[in-house]
């Protein structure tokens, strides 16, 4: 019967430790890309975002939205730890919260590119930001379990 009462104990921690690694997602959800209603993003992203829908991730024409778009992208990174740009040492420094908000990003944003696809941007993004097949196929079985594709 001890047995019984240590493991249910065991149980409800593990239960209180998930729900309140939940709620920090929450709060990320919700806190997710503020700083691109500011007046440092805004201006840039209200005038070129709506063009990504015609574009094919990672192309010249893709690039060059970029680059018309990069001091709001400068600033975007560098107040958003969900990217890689926004640690010294990129990918290697983020914290697994940071990961799977960064895939939810990714996921999102595969819905405003005529051939978005989460599993094309996690192996784009393995030579853009230089994690290890181990990482590519930790981000891909993630995607997969939290319903991703």
């Amino acid at each position: 019967m001890k047995n019984f009462w240590e493991t249910t104990k065991h149980k409800l921690w593990v239960l209180w430790y998930i729900f309140s690694t939940c709620c920090v997602l929450m709060k990320r959800a919700f806190l997710h890309d503020l700083s691109k209603y500011g007046k440092h993003e805004e201006p840039y992203f209200r005038k070129y975002v709506h063009r990504l829908k015609d574009v094919e991730y990672g192309t010249g024409h893709y690039q060059s939205l970029l680059s018309a778009i990069k001091p709001a992208l400068e600033h975007h990174y560098e107040n958003n730890s969900h990217h890689p740009e926004y640690h010294e040492n990129g990918f290697d420094d983020m914290s697994l919260l940071d990961q799977i908000e960064l895939l939810c990003d990714w996921k999102a944003a595969t819905r405003r590119h005529k051939n978005g696809s989460l599993k094309n941007s996690i192996e784009f993004n393995s030579k853009r930001f230089g994690y290890s097949e181990k990482t590519k196929k930790a981000l891909l079985k993630t995607a997969k379990e939290i319903g991703l594709f």
